[in-house]
């Protein structure tokens, strides 16, 4: 779960509705200045799917050390392992190069993860894309964008709309600068700044139009610590529905 300051209290988002949040700026990626995804629907699936390895892992709803809902970054670092083997399979119903890009971003996030040393992960992973390499090598689909600069571009889609929608879904103020935007002739930091209460500016914009508002749904939780699970079982039994939107802007773009 990513818990959203709202009001009074927290909105609950699960990490699919998270990964619907990617795929909604995914979706309209790319403009003259910024590479499009292609192949497109893939890496809108892999935008999608890459947190699918969620899914039966966040309900019934854990207790953190200080009594409020388990938070998806404060997941015990042995767990991960397990969501995200669970997400690249998950990918790969969908279709081989699907997986292949969810493999890269959770080998990524593994790379990254300060707790733990996921060696082994890491290297069934990377076996595993070097087999979908080999296969997708040999299909017209594929073989051009695993050539060519179109692969680098597909996986940074995934990489920067997921980073986009973590920031979001947090609720977190302020600047944050994401590196490795792929642009026209080379690449640059992706920087996001706040503007107002859920609405902030990109620069330098790589979506389409100058505006875009992406949403998602969550339950409305008490912003206080429970004293045991079944407490907080009951809080989320009874939560309300809510859905939050969020408003993307280009420079020079009006906030009103």
């Amino acid at each position: 779960m990513i818990l959203h300051p709202y009001g009074n209290g927290l909105v609950a988002l699960a990490q699919s509705a998270h990964a619907f949040l990617a795929f909604q700026v995914a979706e309209h990626w790319g403009n003259r200045l910024t590479p499009r995804p292609s192949p497109r629907a893939e890496v809108l699936a892999a935008a999608l799917l890459h947190d699918a390895g969620w899914d039966g892992h966040e309900e019934p709803l854990r207790l953190a050390a200080d009594g409020r809902p388990l938070a998806f970054d404060t997941l015990p670092s042995e767990e991960r392992e397990v969501v995200w083997t669970s997400g690249v399979e998950r990918a790969g119903l969908r279709g081989r190069y699907v997986a292949y890009l969810v493999s890269h971003h959770v080998s990524a996030l593994a790379t990254f993860n300060p707790d733990h040393v996921h060696r082994d992960f890491l290297a069934r992973q990377d076996a595993l894309r070097t087999r979908l390499r080999g296969e997708l090598a040999l299909d017209p689909r594929y073989a051009a964008a695993l050539a060519t600069g179109p692969d680098e571009v597909n996986r940074a889609v995934v990489r920067l709309a997921d980073a986009i929608a973590v920031y979001l879904a947090s609720g977190r103020e302020g600047t944050e600068r994401f590196p490795g935007l792929p642009r026209r002739g080379g690449s640059a930091p992706l920087v996001l700044s706040e503007v107002s209460e859920r609405t902030y500016r990109l620069r330098p914009w790589p979506l389409v139009g100058n505006r875009l508002a992406v949403s998602a749904e969550g339950r409305l939780l008490p912003a206080r610590s429970f004293p045991d699970a079944a407490s907080l079982a009951t809080a989320w039994q009874e939560a309300t529905t809510v859905r939050l939107t969020w408003t993307l802007l280009a420079t020079g773009a009006r906030s009103d």
